[in-house]
């Protein structure tokens, strides 16, 4: 499959937008600061008061302790597990979309291992 960036190339040398020589320049100008911001980042030092302001100040001083149950019981998480990594019977689906189904039903099982995508689900279908 020819990648997005070729096809644009190409489209915009079509179209007369620019020309190989203007094309090849933007490429090169492109490189050049994406290397360069690459070598920052490699000596660059974030502090985190430096971007933090102060509604994320009251966030980071979070204290659960005093905050009330907002969860449901994990036997609910269970059954809403099993609900959705069932694929429809009268589907056809590829093998890949299977293999996620069976390790998201998997991980739910086990409950370790819950990925970022299978623990939205579970949330998403806790407030449905």
């Amino acid at each position: 499959m020819t990648p997005v960036a070729r096809k644009y190339e190409q489209q915009l040398l079509a179209s007369g937008v620019v020309n190989q020589n203007k094309l090849a320049e933007m490429k090169s100008f492109i490189n050049r600061n994406l290397e360069e911001a690459y070598a920052k980042s490699k000596t660059l030092e974030y502090k985190a008061e430096d971007w933090m302001t102060e509604e994320w100040q009251s966030i980071k001083e979070f204290d659960i302790e005093k905050e009330k149950f907002s969860g449901i019981p994990v036997e609910r998480v269970r059954d809403l597990g099993e609900k959705v990594t069932i694929l429809p019977i009268s589907g056809t689906f590829h093998r890949l979309v299977k293999k996620i189904f069976e390790a998201r039903a998997s991980s739910i099982s086990s409950g370790k291992d819950i990925d970022w995508g299978t623990a939205e689900a579970l949330a998403f279908s806790s407030l449905i």
